[in-house]
């Protein structure tokens, strides 16, 4: 992977924000490989599981007072008459004073040379960056937005219904899937839907598969294997527009380390 196929996860975004379409090179054709997912027995629920496992997951997201993970991303955009293009790369997100920084290639390369710092800045532009991060770090939507349902993703303005939890198997390890479907989650013909996977110690997403369709037509999918390496949480869930006092925290819940957010390959 070169420095440059960064520049094609941008566009994603950039549609979406309603600026111009960004030019990228195609790479080779392929699907995205899901792992053997094996349904328990006794697996599944009703919605309103699905809702209260979902509101679950949101608390466990919105007391991180520190939080790193590593990511591997694929990215897979079809438009009819276009041959697909494939992307894949690895980022790092990180929370730490309240704030969410994603890592790419890219950024790092910026960072070594000393353009990652810009000269001017605006609350425009810092929204900007924050719809990007969470474009390609969706997890972090739970910890983000007001409303993680309705805003999850960016161009679903139907918001997301809660429609399936249940216990599965990937690779031999017990797993929570949680399914997300835009609208009312009732239709067949919806916008997008999103399927979590969450580990249920750790309470973290460790995996995402998303599927969308684009305001132009195109067809989105995405997948992120999530290797969370710190997450540190308050016993207290912050109010909306209330900042983490990191110092005020009486309880840690520290996650084993995984891979460097450095190593990226």
């Amino acid at each position: 992977m070169t420095r440059f196929t960064h520049t094609i996860v941008v566009a994603h975004a950039v549609i979406l924000l309603g600026s111009a379409a960004a030019s990228a090179d195609q790479n080779t054709v392929g699907s995205i490989s899901s792992p053997h997912l094996t349904a328990s027995q006794d697996a599944g629920a009703d919605r309103a599981d699905a809702r209260a496992f979902f509101q679950s997951l949101v608390d466990r997201y919105r007391r991180l007072v520190a939080y790193e993970d590593v990511a591997d991303v694929v990215q897979i955009t079809t438009r009819p008459g276009e041959e697909p293009q494939r992307v894949e790369t690895r980022i790092a997100a990180t929370i730490q004073d309240n704030k969410l920084r994603v890592e790419t290639p890219g950024s790092q390369v910026r960072d070594g040379i000393g353009l990652d710092v810009p000269l001017n800045t605006s609350p425009a532009m810092d929204a900007f960056v924050q719809k990007y991060n969470l474009w390609i770090a969706p997890h972090m939507a739970l910890r983000f937005t007001d409303e993680p349902l309705q805003d999850f993703r960016l161009g679903v303005d139907e918001g997301f219904t809660p429609t399936k939890v249940e216990t599965v198997t990937i690779d031999n390890k017990s797993m929570v899937h949680l399914q997300l479907t835009s609208g009312d989650g009732l239709s067949e013909d919806y916008t997008a839907r999103f399927d979590l996977y969450v580990n249920p110690e750790s309470m973290l997403i460790e995996r995402i598969e998303g599927e969308q369709r684009l305001p132009d037509g195109a067809d989105y999918r995405t997948t992120l294997d999530i290797t969370p390496i710190r997450a540190d949480e308050s016993q207290v869930i912050p109010s909306d527009d209330a900042d983490i006092d990191q110092e005020s925290a009486d309880k840690m819940s520290h996650v084993p380390p995984g891979r460097s957010i450095a190593s990226f390959g």
